[in-house]
């Protein structure tokens, strides 16, 4: 047996000897490995999400009626739209009705005589358009008043145009129906600034230059990309598209788009 004496040495080595003895290190996190290809198609999905559709866009970007003709369906909260905007209107009876001898059904079962919006700008003769088109005149008038701003530090006061509703064929295309029949365009010859200058589409815009030569060419083509490019119209015509718009910009709310703001420089 040990003695007291070694007994209690013993059990101070012991004690000693479990006072350096560490505690394990902690285990590491686990390592979740996702693969590549699960990456890449999370990031393609975030990436492809397109950005929610501004409220002033009323082009139709929807490709499966592309091919549907007639007047264009009634808005069900057109009163409640023009009023949000402070747009000034009358309403306007245009029956649908079948022309006899072309058979091409014109006119519309919802349109309005624009009278004006904040923008405070006067268009002559009277318009009369679908309810649609009377809201997209009035972004239109703000985007006048934005290019008007920066390219000459004026407003514009006037629009003259020439003409929105005739029921037709497409001067272009025979067979094919005008939404000019249907009153769903209209189409843009003249602005006029404060001061009384005016700006024409035939005399400043000068199709055959890729580059504006001067400011009101560089006005009217700003104008023309921002109608098309933030879908205010479904087509913007200008001259660049042919000669039957060398004198006006042709802006509708067909159930297509057209492009007709880019330059094609000819051969």
């Amino acid at each position: 047996m040990l003695g007291r004496a070694a007994l209690a040495s013993f059990v101070g080595w012991v004690v000693a000897c479990a006072a350096t003895v560490r505690s394990p290190p902690p285990l590491p996190e686990p390592v979740v490995v996702v693969p590549s290809a699960s990456l890449s198609s999370s990031a393609s999905t975030v990436a492809s999400a397109p950005p929610p559709r501004s409220p002033f866009a009323y082009a139709n970007i929807d490709p499966s009626d592309d091919d549907v003709v007639g007047p264009p369906e009634p808005r069900a909260t057109c009163e409640a739209d023009l009023a949000a905007g402070k747009i000034t209107s009358l309403p306007q009876k245009l029956t649908p009705y079948v022309q006899p001898k072309s058979k091409i059904t014109c006119g519309a079962p919802q349109v309005v005589t624009y009278r004006g919006s904040p923008s405070k700008i006067t268009w002559s003769p009277s318009v009369l358009v679908t309810c649609s088109m009377a809201l997209a005149i009035a972004r239109f008038e703000t985007i006048l008043q934005e290019e008007a701003q920066r390219s000459f530090g004026k407003r514009v006061v006037h629009v003259r145009h020439l003409g929105t509703f005739v029921c037709r064929e497409m001067a272009a295309y025979p067979g094919w129906i005008s939404e000019h029949s249907y009153a769903n365009a209209i189409d843009v010859a003249e602005l006029v600034l404060e001061g009384g200058a005016t700006v024409s589409v035939l005399d400043h815009f000068a199709p055959k230059a890729a580059t504006a030569k001067t400011k009101e060419g560089g006005f009217l083509r700003a104008v023309a990309r921002r109608a098309y490019d933030e879908e205010v119209f479904s087509s913007v015509l200008t001259p660049f598209y042919d000669k039957l718009h060398a004198n006006h910009f042709h802006l509708d709310l067909a159930r297509f788009r057209s492009d007709g703001v880019t330059f094609v420089p000819t051969p």
